[in-house]
């Protein structure tokens, strides 16, 4: 057992004189932040099945001589950081793959498209959007992508961005929704 020896004065004065600094120092950072900052959660983004693709035909006619426009959402590019006055800002562009129909007499075409933040269940707010595809160079396709769609979301100790989703689709007509819907092949399971 090695016995304890007490610290001399002098060594408890130094001990004294260079921790109580410390301890202001650690202090005065403690109140600068409280935690350290990590980017926020991105919300989930999904897309409603029937809302996936976009299908414009000229007449009543649902064959392919008379396809004007087919679009479908290929992906979402974003990405999320702290905004000001507790808040997330999260930015997002929508892929699209746009072909061009047979019944198709402009040079370009215009894709309906909506956003909308979900919040328990409930929208709390949509926003419907155009893409303008240009088709002026005689191709029949394009991939391409909006423009960046920044959102604000509200957070606070007991809301968190987290638990937000936002919604995704085309923007369509009743009888475009009808069409979809009919022609939706939903997925089976078997049992094993």
């Amino acid at each position: 057992m090695i016995p304890a020896h007490p610290l001399s004065r002098l060594r408890r004065m130094a001990l004294t004189f260079c921790t109580v600094p410390m301890l202001a120092l650690v202090g005065a950072c403690s109140n600068a932040s409280d935690s350290i900052d990590f980017a926020p959660a991105c919300p989930v983004v999904e897309v409603p099945s029937e809302a996936a693709d976009y299908y414009q035909y000229a007449g009543n006619d649902h064959d392919v001589t008379h396809l004007v426009a087919r679009a479908s959402l290929t992906r979402v590019v974003g990405s999320c950081e702290a905004g000001a006055q507790r808040s997330v800002m999260t930015n997002m562009k929508i892929g699209l793959h746009v072909e061009r129909g047979p019944a198709s007499k402009a040079e370009f075409v215009n894709i309906p498209y909506f956003v909308a933040v979900v919040f328990n269940g409930e929208i709390k707010s949509k926003k419907e959007f155009v893409a303008y595809v240009s088709f002026e160079d005689g191709r029949m396709q394009d991939l391409t992508h909006t423009r960046n769609i920044p959102i604000t979301l509200p957070v606070s100790r007991h809301i968190h961005s987290d638990q937000y989703h936002i919604e995704i689709g085309f923007q369509l007509t009743k009888a475009q929704l009808d069409f979809n819907r009919a022609h939706l092949v939903m997925p089976t399971f078997r049992k094993m």
